[in-house]
């Protein structure tokens, strides 16, 4: 993904809301969380235990590091100069007339420019309109969050009013599309591959009576294949799945052999043996894996696995086939 930086805007309002996104978010995030909140002395330590992410206060002084999240201090606003170390300035979010907000945002615009992204969780009292405007006019993305889904009507609606905000998303939306940071997509795109192929996913997953399923991109510059839509996994189960092309799964057999891989009893399997402690957290027996070509390479992966052994009939196989098809296009079109 084309980012470098993200930006959360969290008034009191946000928290909620940035937990649950800093609890999706995928753990390999190769890049670091500036966050500017209004919160209490706890809340570090907090986000820390209940994310399971590296949560600490912004320092003056402190150079950044990729998948650390850094929260401005209570009392202080979270800046950068122009070596990329933070500045905490004299004031809190509280002091609405200073508009730490905006300052916020227009100091991630001149750091970051267009490798930026915004999310604005909470809004503060008629500010950040300006910092927003700057980041767009830098290139950056701007993404508030899904009214339908916030605690607060409203929390960012000065900046929705001005038009300078590029999508209304779910958190869990925002977190859901950041995993498909390896490519050189933003995150609006890969919200919308995520939607569309979830949908697909939604109609193998019916006709196929499973609940469980994924669909994966290939990363030829890493030889690994990784997950940008699924259905039915757990989020500790998403962290540890990366599949490298020599492994032994379905989907790396999938895309050695350049055909649909069906392994109908794991445990039956010798060479599945060291995936099975995975196979049974994540609570499936067998799986199969259908290759998604883009013209003489494989793209991707679309993969269903099943709560019980299984096997892949000529119906089912048809059927597979078909919906393989209708994701090729939005599959080709990320592929990296």
């Amino acid at each position: 993904m084309r980012y470098d930086a993200v930006a959360i805007v969290a008034s009191t309002r946000g928290l909620g809301p940035l937990r649950r996104l800093l609890e999706r978010l995928p753990a390999n995030l190769p890049v670091p969380i500036l966050c500017l909140v209004l919160a209490e002395a706890s809340l570090a330590a907090r986000l820390s235990d209940e994310t399971g992410r590296d949560v600490c206060w912004a320092a003056p002084g402190q150079a950044i590091e990729p998948g650390r999240v850094y929260l401005s201090p209570p009392g202080g606003t979270l800046l950068l100069d122009a070596d990329y170390r933070m500045m905490v300035a004299p004031f809190g979010p509280e002091s609405t007339a200073l508009h730490p907000q905006d300052r916020f945002l227009e100091t991630i615009a001149a750091r970051y420019g267009s490798r930026a992204l915004c999310i604005v969780l909470g809004g503060f009292e008629e500010d950040g309109v300006a910092g927003a405007r700057a980041l767009k006019g830098k290139g950056g993305t701007v993404l508030v969050l899904d009214r339908a889904t916030a605690d607060y009507l409203g929390m960012a609606e000065p900046i929705i009013r001005a038009g300078d905000c590029d999508r209304i998303l779910a958190a869990e939306e925002v977190a859901e599309a950041l995993r498909g940071w390896f490519t050189p997509r933003d995150v609006i795109e890969c919200a919308e591959l995520q939607f569309e192929l979830g949908t697909l996913l939604d109609s193998a997953l019916r006709m196929s009576g499973t609940h469980m399923g994924n669909v994966q991109l290939f990363d030829p510059g890493t030889q690994a294949l990784y997950i940008v839509a699924h259905r039915g996994f757990a989020k500790r189960m998403l962290d540890d799945f990366v599949v490298r092309t020599q492994d032994e799964t379905a989907c790396a057999r999938a895309l050695r052999y350049r055909q649909r891989i069906v392994i109908e009893d794991i445990d039956a399997d010798a060479q599945y043996d060291r995936y099975r402690g995975f196979a049974a957290a994540a609570g499936f027996r067998a799986v199969q894996s259908t290759p998604i070509f883009s013209d003489a390479r494989v793209a991707g992966i679309f993969s269903t696995h099943y709560p019980y052994s299984h096997s892949v009939g000529p119906h089912e196989g048809r059927m597979l086939d078909h919906i393989v098809l209708q994701a090729q296009p939005l599959v080709v079109r990320f592929s990296v």
